[in-house]
């Protein structure tokens, strides 16, 4: 078996682990992800239900790179149609940086923990925070709990400062979106 049939086999294999029915690791509530004809790429939906973003649905593509689940090999994913009002998403083309809740994929003490699943958690965790914790120019987010991350990595830095000093502003923002 090629290398390559065998990163498919194993992708192939993680997607359907992502079946609410009998999948290991289903996907999170309210997400759904469904393939293309492009192996490497997905589209996908988010229904919100709670919270700031309550009654939302935006559609989302994640795309993966060749050697998918490598070290160092960050999938992308891209906000489609309707762009959240969010400090994690680029207001010009959508794009959620994963670096910024993954520091490392598959590497290190990631190894071996980075899966589709990890990636749609991340992607609804993000409509969910409660509190950027202002401390040293620096806000708490992280799939693997609270971890501080810079400044410089937020996507939209009107939204995450709104967010942190203008509360009511950001409220309204997120209403017109």
């Amino acid at each position: 078996m090629s290398s390559l049939s065998l990163a498919q086999t194993k992708l192939n294999l993680e997607y359907k682990n992502l079946n609410p029915i009998n999948g290991l690791t289903p996907c999170p509530t309210g997400v759904v992800l469904i393939p293309t004809p492009n192996p490497l790429t997905f589209t996908g939906s988010i229904f919100l239900r709670r919270g700031a973003y309550q009654n939302s649905i935006y559609k989302f593509r994640v795309v993966l790179p060749e050697g998918y689940n490598g070290p160092g090999k960050f999938p992308e994913v891209y906000f489609e149609g309707v762009v959240p009002f969010n400090p994690m998403v680029r207001p010009a083309d959508g794009y959620l940086d994963v670096k910024s809740g993954f520091f490392k994929w598959n590497e290190g003490e990631m190894e071996g923990k980075c899966f589709l699943v990890s990636l749609l958690t991340y992607i609804k965790k993000i409509f969910y925070i409660k509190r950027f914790g202002v401390e040293r120019d620096s806000v708490e987010i992280g799939i693997l709990g609270c971890q501080e991350i810079d400044r410089k990595y937020f996507a939209n830095m009107e939204a995450a400062e709104l967010f942190v000093q203008n509360r009511e502003e950001y409220d309204r923002r997120l209403m017109e979106n």
